[in-house]
């Protein structure tokens, strides 16, 4: 076997656990992007899902079939990257179809959604994680790099790149207030779905970690640009050859963590909570009609959440619909580029 077949054999295995574990990781009272009883999802629903897994992993036994069996294409012929990329794309094909095949079962038994509205008299916390001290923590790496270069002006050669230094921290420094724009966005314009309990304490928990994503990821940018930039210097090269791996492992480390936390806890992080503690809430808040393309994409005009949990996979994802993500959407495709226009 070449590397590439044992890349495409990896491939799939990844891609058939990550849809084997998809069912897992939303609400309970959530089956395949639709809000069902929650009694049909731990009863009649197992049997949905193991149909469904029985497909997923179908798909991907015959993917590592057909890799293992086809003879490999000759070095240099082209044929071979073709083929793995066919095999991949096949079995991602059937994965989704049978996600498509298991939405439309579970339809059948959707849970009308509800006109009553609630709201808690107690006011959330939507502050960042750490406060302002944190959220500055970025700037404040890549301004010091920025001083420790001009200090250092007449021995700094050309940073990373070959571009002069200034201009990729200040890059960097656009990055950063982007990560932290999402970061604020997400902790301010969700939807609070329980109102108190259990239930709403999990919920909390569950959305400053994923606001503290954003941020650690502009952590990690103003690292490695500061890391790079300074070893530009002839007088700190040698000292910081390799150090910046060291610092940027935790936050890899911490990020694969939270990623494993979300799966296991599931979205809204209401698996672990008792039954009893949330019979008030049912589903994520959001009416099934306004998800698009089986629980992918989610608009709804009339909701005034800008962020809502995500019905195919973790976390968050846009409410398509509210005028204000179209902002952020603009603005996260624009500043990068309006920025690496004007610094190079």
């Amino acid at each position: 076997m070449t590397s590439a077949s044992w890349a495409m054999m990896l491939v799939v295995t990844v891609n058939a656990i990550l849809f084997h574990a998809m069912p897992r990781v939303s609400r309970p009272d959530i089956l395949f992007a639709v809000t069902v009883p929650e009694a049909f999802a731990v009863s009649a629903g197992r049997t949905l899902v193991s149909r469904y897994r029985a497909i997923v992993w179908s798909g991907a036994a015959a993917a590592l079939a057909i890799g293992l069996l086809v003879p490999a294409p000759q070095p240099g012929s082209g044929r071979g990257a073709w083929l793995m990329m066919g095999v991949v794309a096949g079995n991602t094909v059937v994965a989704v179809g049978a996600w498509l095949l298991a939405h439309r079962k579970a339809r059948a038994y959707a849970v009308a959604p509800s006109a009553v509205r609630v709201a808690s008299l107690a006011a959330r916390d939507t502050s960042l994680p750490g406060g302002a001290l944190v959220a500055v923590g970025p700037f404040a790496i890549l301004l010091a790099t920025a001083l420790l270069v001009y200090t250092f002006r007449g021995e700094a050669l050309d940073g990373p790149g070959t571009i002069k230094p200034f201009r990729w921290l200040a890059f960097g420094g656009v990055y950063v207030a982007m990560m932290l724009t999402m970061a604020v966005s997400m902790a301010r314009r969700t939807r609070q779905i329980a109102i108190d309990g259990p239930a709403a304490v999990a919920e909390q928990r569950y959305r400053r970690v994923n606001v503290l994503v954003p941020v650690l990821v502009g952590y990690g940018v103003a690292i490695q640009l500061s890391a790079a930039t300074v070893a530009s210097i002839p007088a700190f090269g040698d000292a910081l050859s390799g150090s910046a791996g060291f610092v940027l492992l935790p936050l890899m480390l911490f990020n694969f963590g939270v990623t494993f936390w979300m799966f296991r806890v599931g979205q809204g992080g209401q698996r672990p909570v008792a039954p009893a503690a949330r019979q008030e809430v049912r589903g994520d808040a959001t009416p099934d009609h306004a998800w698009k393309l089986a629980g992918l994409l989610y608009f709804n005009p009339r909701d005034p959440a800008m962020w809502v949990e995500n019905r195919i996979g973790v976390g968050y994802t846009l409410n398509l619909g509210n005028w204000r993500a179209w902002l952020l959407i603009i603005g996260i495709l624009l500043a990068p580029m309006i920025a690496g226009r004007l610094l190079f």
